[in-house]
């Protein structure tokens, strides 16, 4: 088993090391096909060509000033933010962000309030007492302003962004 995985593995490193594409180079440059060395004038290395001996492949460039959104008085510059030129902050993100924390708490505290309610209900129903059915409607009420509360919050964000309210 060990001698045919072994064979298994040879011939497959001698297939792949004869289907490997060769490097790059341009038949038309003779310093590119000697590789990387000290007389290469035009600064090859042996995995880089020219396209139709004519051209180099492009230069990269660092970043470039340029500006995004609002200018003047609106736009909000950030100090050691590693981009040229004006950074947008989206400040929609961050009050939507702060409006889900609140939901979900209230969502939290409405399922954790309306529960107990609802059984301290029941439990007061097969007792007998007058206010069971007070007790248990409020629970309901608890459960489901909770469970409605992120939704709502979520239609009124929604709402103001496609409105424009924000930008």
């Amino acid at each position: 088993m060990i001698k045919k995985l072994a064979q298994l593995t040879m011939a497959s490193a001698i297939v792949l090391s004869v289907a490997s594409p060769a490097l790059a180079q341009n038949a038309l440059d003779s310093t590119a096909a000697k590789g990387n060395q000290t007389n290469n004038t035009n600064n090859f290395t042996g995995a880089q060509a020219m396209q139709g001996g004519t051209t180099e492949a492009p230069r990269l460039q660092g970043a470039t000033n340029g500006t995004i959104g609002p200018q003047g008085g609106d736009a909000t510059i950030i100090q050691g933010v590693n981009t040229a030129g004006t950074v947008r902050v989206n400040n929609l993100a961050n009050l939507e962000a702060l409006c889900n924390i609140i939901a979900n708490g209230m969502e939290i505290l409405g399922i954790a309030w309306g529960g107990p309610t609802i059984i301290m209900g029941f439990m007061h129903m097969s007792a007998g007492t007058q206010d069971a059915m007070k007790r248990i409607i409020w629970g309901m009420s608890g459960v489901t302003g909770g469970m409605a509360t992120p939704g709502c919050i979520n239609w009124l964000v929604a709402s103001a962004r496609d409105a424009n309210l924000f930008s």
